[in-house]
């Protein structure tokens, strides 16, 4: 049997303490969305639930052992609970999704900026093709995304991915400052005819087109096969090249191919699907597979 810590006193239960028993007894047990704010009516975090009740009741009885420490500074803070039942899950999720890009709380972390996604753009002319990242898509080139989590170290890596096979570098010294930097230059442009004996131009475009457009990961393989051989190169770029495609890979079926999937499902007309709709297809998309989760941390990995 697992070790339990003992307490000498009981944990403090802020939010019991200052509404009562009776106020969680009258939260229904629907779906909904819940509002708490803090001083002066300051929204501090919103969130959703197939059950209110239980939702609340979570937080009500929230221990300092048992969750993050910035839950117990939110409930701390807390001065006021509302809530607005809604019709399904679904629908829960929709209207936090509107309330968490309108208000934007403090405690809240995903999907309250979407202008923070990214999308990726190409420009391809002959042997050469142009990568630019941007918040804001433009009319230019082919434009690929919203993507969330995880596009700029994406996008970061399939530069210094591509340039490493396209120059065969022996060192991690042979790369150019720009693509090892902590952050990726917003444009860069590659001669995709540096190798043409390891990548034909024509079909490695192809392939990066295809990798943003979700279609295909061929250029994950096509890439794996024209870096430099593992035993020519010390172990920290052998580490470096077996991450950068990992990193390649998780991006693929977290962002390009899922984009692709939603593009099929609801019929969109083209790559790009702007930032606050990704979020409302997620949704919609993933209402009916998604189970609550009734441990006691449910809901509190939003919580910044």
């Amino acid at each position: 049997m697992p070790a339990q810590q003992l307490h000498l006193f009981e944990s403090a239960k802020p939010l019991l303490q200052r509404f009562g028993p009776d106020f969680f007894r009258a939260v229904p047990q629907k779906p909904g969305v819940y509002i708490m704010s803090g001083e002066a009516e300051r929204v501090l975090y919103i969130g959703q639930s197939q059950n209110l009740r239980q939702r609340l009741a979570s937080y009500k009885n929230a221990r300092p052992d048992r969750v993050p420490r910035k839950i117990i500074r939110l409930v701390h803070s807390v001065k006021t609970i509302t809530w607005q039942e809604c019709e399904s899950p679904e629908a829960a999720r929709l209207k936090e999704n509107q309330l968490l890009r309108t208000l934007r709380p403090k405690f809240n972390v995903m999907n309250t900026y979407p202008k923070a996604y990214g999308f990726i753009g190409l420009k391809r002319n002959e042997t050469r093709m142009e990568f630019w990242l941007t918040n804001e898509p433009k009319n230019e080139g082919n434009i690929f995304g919203a993507f969330k989590s995880g596009c700029v170290r994406a996008y970061g890596t399939l530069l210094r991915v591509l340039w490493a096979a396209l120059h065969q570098p022996s060192s991690p010294h042979d790369f150019p400052a720009l693509l090892i930097a902590p952050k990726p230059p917003r444009q860069y442009a590659l001669d995709l005819n540096a190798n043409p004996v390891r990548l034909e131009p024509a079909h490695l475009a192809d392939a990066i087109e295809s990798f943003f457009g979700g279609t295909s990961d061929t250029l994950i393989h096509l890439l794996s096969e024209a870096l430099p051989a593992q035993e020519t190169i010390s172990s920290f770029q052998r580490n470096l090249q077996l991450s950068d495609i990992e990193t390649l890979t998780g991006f693929f079926e977290r962002g390009p191919k899922r984009n692709h999937h939603l593009r099929q499902q609801y019929e969109l007309p083209d790559h790009v699907i702007p930032q606050e709709e990704l979020d409302d297809l997620l949704v919609a998309r993933k209402a009916t597979k998604i189970p609550e989760s009734t441990n006691e941390t449910a809901g509190y990995s939003d919580v910044s």
